[in-house]
C-alpha cells in the first residue's frame, strides 16, 4: 500500500537537520532573547541567567584561573564556574557560573548600621589574610621558597592584568624593582626626586616587600553582602587576581577614590586592625596616578 504523501517520517541520524545547535549558539540565542525581554538583567558583559546563574562574556584567562585557585585553596565564597563557551586561544572564554547571594556593598552601605559595616570590614580582613597566605609552590625541603614564586604577575605565573596599569597584560616581573620601574613608565628613580614618597618606597632594597596573592580590586562593588546580617556572601570580579608586592591589595582599595557615601566604609577599614595599612605606599602610588592620567600605560 502506498504511503500517504503527508506522512511525517522520523529524521535519520545522518540528516543534518536533526543535529542540535552548538551549545555556544544556544546560549547566545537564549541570552539575546532574555536581555531583550528584561534589559535590567544585563550589565556590561555580565548577564543574569535563570536558576541563579551568571554569564560573563569574554572573561579573561587570568580571572578563570584566579577563581578556581581561590575556590580550591580558601574558604572565601567565590562563584563556581559551571561551564565554558567560545574558549579562545589566549584562554579567554564566556563562562557560566553560580550567582552568589546578597547585594553589592556599594548599594547596601546606606541601609547598614555602623556595627554591620564594621562586621563586614572584619570579615574582609580574614579573607585578605587567607589570600596573603597562599603560595604557588610548596617550600623546598630546606624551607626556602622557589624563585619562581617571587614573580609579580598573573595567578599562574604569566602576565598580569590590572587596569591601574593599562588595558593590556603586563609582566611578569622577576623583581619588585622591575615592577616599580614599570610603574614609573620606565623612568629612572632619579627622575622622581620631587616625589619623596616615590623615592622612599621605590628606593627600598629588594626583598623589603613580600610578593603575595591579591584580589587587587576589593572595591565595595566587588564585595557581596547580606546587609541585615552584616555578612559577606561573596567576592566577585577576580580578573586582576595575582601576585603583587604586599602593599598592593591595600592601596588598590583607594584607586577609584573615596566617594562621600563610601566614607563610613573606608573609616571602618582604617579602624580594622586585621588589615595592614600602607599609607606611605599609598601616597607614592597616588603621586604616580596623578602623573599617569587615564592613558599613562597605553
Amino acid at each position: 500500500m502506498q504511503a500517504d504523501s503527508t506522512e511525517v517520517t522520523e529524521p535519520s541520524p545522518g540528516n543534518s537537520d536533526a543535529r542540535p545547535l552548538p551549545r555556544s549558539l544556544q546560549l547566545q540565542i537564549a541570552v539575546s532573547l532574555l536581555t531583550k525581554r528584561q534589559p535590567a538583567l544585563s550589565r556590561g558583559n555580565v548577564i543574569v541567567l535563570p536558576f541563579h546563574k551568571i554569564l560573563k562574556r569574554h572573561a579573561q584567562a587570568n580571572e578563570i584561573d584566579a577563581m578556581e585557585f581561590v575556590r580550591a585553596n580558601t574558604t572565601i565564597p567565590v562563584p563556581k564556574i559551571l561551564n565554558f563557551y567560545n574558549r579562545q586561544p589566549n584562554g579567554s572564554a564566556d563562562i557560566v557560573m553560580t550567582q552568589l547571594p546578597g547585594i553589592e556593598l556599594e548599594y547596601a552601605l546606606s541601609s547598614m548600621t555602623s556595627a554591620q559595616v564594621e562586621s563586614v570590614a572584619h570579615q574582609l580582613a580574614g579573607y585578605i589574610a587567607q589570600l596573603r597566605q597562599l603560595s604557588r609552590q610548596p617550600a623546598t625541603t630546606d624551607g626556602s621558597t622557589p624563585d619562581s614564586t617571587r614573580l609579580i604577575g598573573g595567578v599562574s605565573g604569566g602576565p598580569g592584568l590590572d587596569f591601574r596599569l593599562g588595558s593590556h597584560p603586563w609582566g611578569p616581573f622577576h623583581t619588585t624593582a622591575e615592577f616599580h620601574t614599570y610603574l614609573r613608565f620606565g623612568e629612572p628613580l632619579e627622575y622622581w626626586t620631587h616625589e619623596q614618597a616615590v623615592m622612599d618606597v621605590h628606593g627600598r632594597p629588594e626583598g623589603r616587600y613580600k610578593v603575595l596573592f591579591a584580589h587587587a580590586d576589593l572595591a565595595p562593588r566587588n564585595i557581596m553582602v547580606d546587609p541585615k546580617k552584616g555578612k559577606i556572601t561573596g567576592i566577585i570580579d577576580w580578573e586582576f587576581g595575582g601576585w603583587y608586592p604586599e602593599y598592593w591589595e591595600y592601596i588598590k582599595m583607594f584607586y577609584c577614590g573615596v566617594r562621600p557615601y563610601q566614607e563610613r566604609w573606608f573609616a571602618a577599614i582604617a579602624r580594622e586592625p586585621g588589615i595592614e595599612k600602607y599609607e606611605l605606599e599609598r601616597k607614592a602610588e597616588e603621586a604616580i596616578w596623578i602623573r599617569a592620567g587615564p592613558f599613562g600605560y597605553e
